[in-house]
């Protein structure tokens, strides 16, 4: 029996909400390098790639399909701006999320307001004394548990929603002026509480100055992690195991990794790292190199009490050039497990492709009339949400990249004149173009479209997972 509903209230301080048009990409000195590795298949300009914002819809370069009526829209987003996941030692940076309130309470389900336990506040707090008597050198000075979202991030994604309001409520009226219904909007986030924000702020952006009555409450669904599909879960699907280890025991990966093995024994070295996920992949490198550039932060050193790291005669420290190159380096490394090796696509399979079938299910549930007043669609991820769509879809190079904090991919779906329906698809502000181009992806003979991703969907994932 559910005795308790949990409410949460998030407010995002105006003034941050102002200033999120203008946030800019950190300065980097190799930012207007081509990406030029001898791995086949794999060249090509970045030069105007920023890991730290995304691209934004808007309403100025919007436009209608023609003569055609959109019925509904589904938005699949990355958190944003967070803080670091992965711990170094000998951390120097102070990180802060503390801009934004977020209040708590709880009451019986289905009860009244005034039934309520009183309201609450989350604080992080990191205590002054934590490097005398505390764990020294294993968490930075702040105000943030890592991977938080921080400020920023809820401030990106607040601005997003008000992009969305002035397409989907002020251009098209197709979403209300005030959201006096949550029939009419579905949202999932995974259980990593940054998503939960994200869409706490994008909603914020949507739909300012709602109410906070349980009543207008929107639902955030949430799958347990156990059984997430918004990203690879291979504790519930072993062949994922099986599969990724036979793409990075391939030739052309360990080549990859050879080609790159000074950047990454250096960088190693100077984190005081070792061990899994730090010497097969770059992932972690992307998470501590680039959340912190995208603050302005000074790149980690090398320094003589960091017990495990390797021995450096003097201290060393990353440079813009690492960062460029680590980025670049975790571009081709996505490319090639997702999309490039034979593998790919069976692996992208199992990995998203029963998130894929959630999308494809709830739009043709749309066209059954099985949804109801359903007009919205959010679902709250991750970049391993979002890149695995990019690398079904097929997206061109450019579009292919590590997707940036607060990404956003849409699926519109339009109804023509003549009764027939198209599928657009929209990548951070721009319809997404394709590495090969078996649709337009402006408009897609939803026929065409369902074709084409019903590929990608298990019939039987639990079946296809045991597989080993």
């Amino acid at each position: 029996m559910q005795l308790f509903t949990i409410s949460v209230v998030t407010v995002v301080a105006a003034a941050t909400v102002a200033t999120a048009a203008k946030l800019e990409t950190p300065p980097n000195s190799a930012a207007n390098s081509a990406f030029d590795t001898d791995v086949a298949n794999y060249k090509y300009d970045d030069s105007s790639y920023s890991y730290c914002n995304p691209g934004y819809p808007s309403a100025q370069s919007y436009n209608k399909v023609p003569s055609a009526e959109l019925e509904l829209l589904q938005l699949v987003v990355r958190h944003g701006d967070r803080t670091p996941v992965n711990f170094i030692a000998n951390e120097t940076n102070s990180w802060t999320c503390d801009g934004t309130e977020e209040n708590i309470y709880l009451h019986g389900a289905g009860e009244s307001e005034k039934n309520t336990t009183g309201s609450f506040k989350q604080i992080i707090e990191i205590p002054e004394w934590n490097g005398k008597f505390g764990f020294s050198n294993h968490l930075w000075r702040g105000s943030c548990e890592s991977g938080e979202l921080t400020d920023r991030g809820k401030s990106q994604h607040n601005f997003l929603g008000s992009q969305l309001r002035s397409i989907y409520v002020d251009k098209l009226g197709f979403l209300p002026k005030e959201l006096n219904s949550t029939e009419e909007v579905y949202a999932r986030t995974t259980m990593v509480w940054r998503t939960k924000n994200s869409a706490e702020s994008l909603f914020g952006g949507l739909w300012p100055k709602r109410s906070i009555s349980p009543a207008g409450a929107i639902p955030l669904h949430s799958y347990p992690s156990r059984i997430e599909t918004m990203y690879g879960n291979p504790g519930v699907c072993p062949r994922l195991s099986s599969l990724l280890s036979q793409v990075v025991e391939s030739a052309g990966y360990q080549k990859f990794l050879r080609d790159q093995g000074p950047l990454m024994t250096k960088l190693s070295g100077i984190f005081g790292v070792h061990g899994s996920g730090w010497d097969d992949g770059w992932d972690k490198y992307v998470d501590v190199l680039n959340a912190r550039q995208c603050h302005n932060m000074d790149l980690p050193c090398s320094s003589s009490v960091a017990s495990d790291a390797a021995q450096i005669s003097e201290p060393q420290c990353a440079t813009a050039d690492d960062v460029t190159q680590v980025t670049h380096n975790a571009n081709y490394e996505w490319a090639y497990k997702y999309r490039d090796h034979p593998l790919s696509k069976n692996y992208t399979r199992l990995y998203i492709g029963s998130f894929v079938g959630t999308l494809r299910e709830q739009m043709q549930g749309y066209i059954d009339g099985k949804t109801g007043k359903l007009k919205f669609a959010l679902y709250s991820g991750h970049d391993s949400t979002i890149w695995p769509l990019l690398n079904m879809l097929g997206a061109e190079d450019k579009s292919n990249l590590w997707p940036p904090y607060a990404s956003n991919l849409a699926f519109e779906l339009w109804r023509k004149q003549d009764g027939s329906r198209v599928v657009r698809v929209i990548f951070n502000g721009q319809i997404l173009a394709l590495k090969e181009n078996w649709c337009d992806m402006n408009a897609c003979p939803l026929e065409k479209f369902f074709g084409y991703i019903d590929d990608f969907i298990p019939s039987d994932i639990a079946a296809e997972c045991k597989e080993v």
